[in-house]
């Protein structure tokens, strides 16, 4: 922005305005100044810095004039508004008849108190000591006796309107900053908003709910009060949906959750899960009578037709009803047993089921599979599926993530979904962890004496991560197999980081000292804050696949895909988006600028004789990237 260089002169006496344009208004400054460095360019090796005689001999000024304090303040008045405001004033002190001086800054300054000031006057009973007690203690004002030197003028000039214009750019700078940091803190809230509600409803989500939850155990254990949690499935919903199209279906939905909303009130929180599954928690319950008498009412709610257009819809649900601390004691056990009972309610009479041990399978399996595990584990009978990671800038490979998988000999193929929450509960998920970190290294060796050379991802426990000798161990079997740091990348979801901060900074530092990647998993499902991701050694974030799945037809989604790239690039962090399932979302995610993606669309995971040929067929592989650059001549 040009400096603003408008300078006021108040004064009654006309000559004194003559003079301070004379010595003030330099028109041909500028041409002055450019033919003064261009002489000392000639006949000088080096051209000088400008000396301060030379700034007060090449400053021109837009000098007006006013003759009374009231005009003064008048033409201060509307060159502020113009916009083009007046960087300082010599005010002269006596003018008769109206204003002093005096008066005059006090009434300027109740409107404009950033003018600098320099009082000019040749009369001795006007001391600084007087002056300060009407005006009070400023270093806005400065005081020049008359008759004054023309080089005391040009310093003060340029002086105060160089104080006040640096004034003016420190404001700007301030007003800025303090807009976006309101701007990130909106993007921040808004972002943490849609990651925890449903974006149809607006009701709470799984996430949401999950927390809620564990909050509302701990103050229960506290006060010894019972939780009632209520997971309720819409029955036959399907039909509606491929009936009437899933917009009417979403209309229904949410007068669902409207009735809900209604019916539960203050004494708890609704949630939709997705699809036609909604969940109840009530905060307290006195009996199994008071949630048997609320399942009645869920119902009652439901029973009135639901209206679309001039069709009258008729909407059931099957309640699954489990009571803390009857039926289990923390969220994940209560959120379980309350899903399988709402299986079991859609056979039952009344709609509703409260959870009991004769239905629930999962107990004496969990023990078996926990002890089959550990066998497994240590006969090496688990196995690495590969998942490809592609780049959007070249449309090919660069890298695969490491899935464990489990074959049963007698059970057959079990899901990570299963094993790997067994494995943290009873602590074998540092042996299992340690024999992925084992495994995938040894396949890059594998693959790179094939000439092979493609960057691995693994993922890393809450209990890993506050393991002090992991990197360590990890250093260790890189040096085994000849891996390069830089081609492991090591996945750490927001909750395992956010459970001792300081801690997993002190790992992650130390892993990323060795030349190891890094990376965020699952973004967007749990809450760290951007001032403390902004200072963890990360390299990249991996956005969570249920903001990427429906990407092309729920704009909430696109929202929080398009901040998190955002975010990320701005942070200077690499973004993959996972569960990329569709072209669409794979077109969608180019033009948002993200960096790499994974997804069935691309490839699913495949374990190492799959994936090999998957690297010389697929499209996306690299025998497919190696004859793009030949028939491009290498480029």
């Amino acid at each position: 922005m040009k400096p603003n260089n408008r300078i006021l002169v108040v004064d009654d006496n006309i000559s004194i305005h003559r003079d301070f344009k004379k010595v003030l208004s330099n028109p041909r400054a500028e041409e002055k100044r450019k033919l003064a460095q261009i002489e000392k360019g000639l006949f000088q090796d080096e051209p000088e810095e400008e000396d301060e005689n030379s700034l007060l001999e090449y400053q021109n000024y837009l000098v007006d004039s006013a003759f009374q304090g009231e005009e003064a303040l008048q033409m201060v008045i509307k060159a502020h508004e113009e916009g083009r405001g007046y960087a300082m004033i010599f005010m002269d002190v006596r003018m008769p008849p109206g204003w002093d001086g005096i008066e005059t800054i006090a009434r300027i300054w109740e409107r404009y108190p950033d003018i600098e000031m320099v009082i000019c006057t040749a009369y001795s009973d006007y001391s600084w000591e007087k002056i300060l007690a009407q005006l009070g203690t400023t270093d806005r004002l400065l005081f020049l006796r008359k008759p004054f030197d023309t080089t005391a003028v040009k310093q003060m000039a340029l002086s105060q309107t160089r104080k006040w214009n640096l004034s003016q750019q420190a404001q700007r700078y301030v007003r800025q900053l303090e807009s976006e940091i309101k701007e990130r803190k909106r993007s921040e809230e808004r972002l943490h908003y849609l990651a925890h509600h449903d974006s149809l409803t607006n009701l709470a989500n799984r996430t949401q709910f999950y927390e809620n939850l564990v909050q509302s155990l701990s103050v229960a254990r506290e006060s010894k009060t019972k939780l009632a949690l209520f997971f309720v499935d819409l029955d036959r919903f399907k039909e509606i949906n491929d009936t009437l199209g899933y917009h009417n279906g979403d209309l229904i939905l949410k007068q669902i959750a409207q009735r809900l909303r209604k019916v539960i009130g203050e004494t708890g929180l609704v949630a939709r899960f997705g699809g036609d599954e909604f969940a109840v928690l009530i905060h307290s319950v006195n009996a199994n009578e008071d949630a048997a008498f609320l399942a009645t009412r869920i119902h009652d709610v439901l029973e009135p037709n639901f209206n679309l257009e001039d069709l009258q819809l008729e909407v059931r649900a099957s309640i699954g009803i489990v009571l803390f601390p009857d039926h289990g004691e923390d969220a994940d056990t209560l959120m379980r047993r309350a899903d399988m009972m709402m299986s079991v309610a859609k056979k039952s009479d009344p709609g509703y089921t409260f959870y009991d041990p004769k239905f629930d399978h999962y107990s004496p399996r969990r023990l078996m599979l926990l002890g089959e595990l550990r066998r497994a584990i240590n006969n090496n009978d688990l196995c690495l599926y590969y998942q490809p990671k592609i780049s959007f800038e070249t449309g090919y490979i660069i890298g695969c993530e490491a899935l464990v998988r489990w074959h049963h000999p007698k059970i057959g193929r079990i899901f990570p979904d299963e094993f790997v929450p067994l494995a943290e509960r009873s602590g074998l998920i540092k042996p299992l962890s340690m024999w992925v970190l084992k495994e995938a290294p040894r396949q890059w060796e594998q693959w790179h004496k094939q000439g092979i050379d493609l960057s691995i991802s693994v993922n890393l426990s809450v209990r890993d991560l506050f393991d002090s000798q992991i990197p360590e161990k990890i250093a260790k079997i890189l040096d085994q197999h000849h891996m390069p740091p830089e081609m492991l990348i090591l996945e750490i979801t927001e909750s395992a980081m956010m459970e001792d901060p300081q801690q997993a900074r002190s790992i992650l530092s130390r892993l990323n000292d060795m030349g190891i990647k890094l990376a965020i998993d699952d973004f967007g499902t749990g809450y760290s804050s951007l001032a403390y991701l902004k200072n963890l050694p990360v390299d990249e974030i991996k956005i969570d696949k249920s903001f990427v799945m429906e990407l092309d037809t729920d704009e909430d989604d696109a929202t929080i895909v398009k901040s998190t790239i955002d975010l990320g690039h701005t942070l200077g962090l690499s973004v993959t988006a996972e569960g990329v399932e569709k072209s669409e979302g794979w077109d969608i995610l180019q033009q948002l600028g993200c960096d790499f993606a994974q997804g069935y669309y691309m490839g699913r995971p495949l374990p190492v004789n799959e994936i090999s040929k998957w690297f010389e067929e697929s499209n996306w592989g690299m025998r497919a990237h190696a004859e793009g650059l030949k028939d491009s001549g290498g480029q």
